[in-house]
């Protein structure tokens, strides 16, 4: 019998989508599971439809818009589950999704976080850009998947059908440990949104905990749902790069730093070159921006992490591509997961 999960979901808008995700939940998870919803600014039907499609789900409500970082803590604090499943509102899942998830956790001792197999909602063959065959990263802190490379989508034919360590999970679908996530400290808030799961992962890593990708566990994710609701597109880019400034600046020692932020900020000049002008102003804001948040809110942050972690940066590289995956992909035009040497 699988221990008692609670799977939270963030909600803006979209009655339908929403729906379509629950009736999955419902229809293919243990009947212990709990459902809990948090309506972040919503203005449409999708209160009423919960209510009388599914009773069983506990919902709360925010007038204000939360970052996904925020609702996701919120609701977080609202259940005690051991177990706790961050799913996007746009995601569906397939049969035996959580008993798959479930089963990767307990079969490695240090796993304190896990993710499915992510497919396109639209093109089912496909993987799908956020999570995709499991999470990892250049030295750079780039992101990247198995089974997606910046834009390079491949379709899936089994080819990363193996169960292993990843140095992050996606946020579509996280299945952590409640008392892993609490220790870690829960998601940053300061992130907002995009990037705070890979921040968490890199603390669990750092913690010496371990974060796994579970092939068995299948769901199709539409993608961008509530960005697009939200009609967040203009602060997009600008989160984007400063998260991942943030990745680095939070996460890596002073002499990890020293050796590799100045080569990201070189690429980040660069591409505020090659994609202007929507990067290029994105850029601007980022780097006036950053210097002011770290000092007031990161630097504390920072010394927390680094006094507690008790794995050093070059034990990490197992789980990290030492080039730069940008320079692999864009001028040597390496497209797949495969084409790559990963530690």
């Amino acid at each position: 019998m699988i221990p008692e999960t609670s799977i939270l979901i963030v909600h803006v808008n979209g009655e339908d989508i929403l729906k379509e995700c629950l009736s999955s939940v419902f229809k293919n998870s243990p009947k212990s599971t709990r459902v809990f919803v948090l309506f972040n600014s919503t203005s449409d039907g999708s209160r009423e439809m919960v209510k009388k499609n599914f009773p069983r789900v506990h919902f709360f409500s925010s007038e204000e818009l939360l970052g996904f970082a925020e609702a996701s803590n919120f609701l977080a604090r609202k259940t005690s589950s051991p177990y706790l499943v961050f799913l996007n509102n746009d995601a569906v899942v397939g049969e035996r999704w959580l008993t798959s998830l479930l089963r990767t956790l307990e079969n490695h001792p240090r796993c304190a976080a896990c993710q499915p197999k992510v497919r396109s909602y639209h093109s089912r063959e496909n993987f799908e850009y956020a999570g995709a065959g499991g999470g990892f990263i250049d030295k750079y802190g780039y992101p990247f998947c198995r089974g997606r490379i910046f834009n390079s989508i491949e379709k899936d034919r089994e080819q990363y059908d193996d169960e292993i360590r990843i140095f992050w999970a996606s946020g579509v679908c996280l299945f952590i440990r409640r008392e892993d996530f609490e220790d870690a400290g829960g998601f940053d808030e300061d992130f907002f949104m995009y990037a705070e799961e890979v921040d968490l992962c890199w603390r669990l890593n750092l913690f010496g905990k371990e974060v796994w990708y579970s092939p068995k566990s299948v769901i199709y994710h539409v993608g961008s749902y509530s960005v697009k609701k939200a009609n967040f597109h203009s602060k997009k880019d600008y989160l984007i790069i400063r998260n991942h400034l943030f990745l680095l600046l939070k996460n890596y020692s002073w002499w990890s730093l020293v050796k590799i932020l100045p080569f990201r900020i070189l690429l980040e000049i660069l591409s505020a070159i090659r994609f202007f002008p929507s990067w290029t102003l994105a850029s601007l804001k980022s780097f006036f921006s950053v210097p002011w948040i770290f000092f007031t809110k990161l630097r504390k942050k920072r010394k927390a992490i680094q006094k507690r972690r008790s794995v050093l940066d070059r034990e990490l590289r197992s789980l990290m591509y030492l080039k730069s995956i940008a320079l692999s992909h864009f001028i040597f035009h390496k497209k797949t997961f495969k084409e790559l040497r990963i530690g």
